[in-house]
């Protein structure tokens, strides 16, 4: 392995060289050397010292200039509703980010509130917004890039439903319901006495917002769902 290796120039004294150098000079009729070698000597390793610099500079430039294209990447996504929720209320929205640059930041905001925005996959990023209004969807790039979309967003209930009064009328106990978002889902009412038994409704009155008990217990477990998913829990208690 020899043969690869770099011989190394043998290095001669400034002493002998001065000695060469006058003796050359002799030879050749000519004037003897006024520059000091050792000067000369510095001054060769000024330029190779500059030369370098100049080389290194140079290999910047090219590279910055290589990498100028990168820095003006347009920044490009889609936001839909995910499809994979086959639901009515409470969306979640999937952000697909088209660029191969790397993404700085995904932001969300309604009215000026932050969205949680979750990171899923490479470049995909799932949205839950949490109010309804016009979300404003901004992604940056890391070549500071940006782009900016706004959703329409009117189908997010997170309320539970309102319970507006409880009136006792002969042996029947009327409970009035109210929900302003999804409404209430009144087949999905349930309610358990405390011994875990089922109390079946008299009756419900859907556009009222009624629905009728037998008074004929203690206490009662009520769960009230609405389409959304959103659940009001109440205890009713005979006095």
């Amino acid at each position: 392995m020899k043969f690869f290796r770099k011989s190394s120039v043998p290095q001669l004294p400034l002493e002998e060289a001065s000695k060469i150098l006058a003796q050359a000079l002799a030879a050749n009729e000519m004037e003897d050397n006024s520059i000091p070698l050792e000067v000369l000597a510095s001054y060769s390793s000024y330029r190779k010292e500059r030369f370098s610099l100049k080389r290194v500079i140079l290999l910047i430039i090219m590279i910055l200039f290589l990498m100028l294209p990168f820095l003006f990447v347009p920044c490009s996504f889609t936001v839909v509703e995910d499809p994979n929720l086959d639901r009515d209320y409470n969306p979640v929205y999937s952000l697909e980010v088209d660029s191969f640059m790397l993404v700085s930041r995904v932001n969300a905001t309604i009215d000026g509130y932050n969205i949680p925005v979750y990171e899923v996959g490479a470049h995909v990023y799932s949205i839950e917004p949490s109010r309804n209004g016009q979300m404003t969807v901004t992604v940056t790039l890391r070549n500071r890039q940006t782009m900016t979309q706004y959703v329409d967003v009117n189908t997010v209930d997170r309320e539970v439903p309102t319970a507006i009064s409880c009136t006792k009328e002969g042996d029947q106990i009327h409970l009035y319901l109210s929900d302003s978002g999804a409404g209430i889902d009144f087949e999905e009412i349930e309610a358990l006495d405390l011994q875990g038994q089922i109390i079946e409704p008299v009756s419900m009155d859907e556009e009222a917002g009624c629905i009728v008990f037998p008074a004929t217990f203690d206490t009662i477990n009520v769960n009230v769902p609405d389409r959304a998913g959103n659940k009001l829990h109440l205890i009713l208690t005979m006095g």
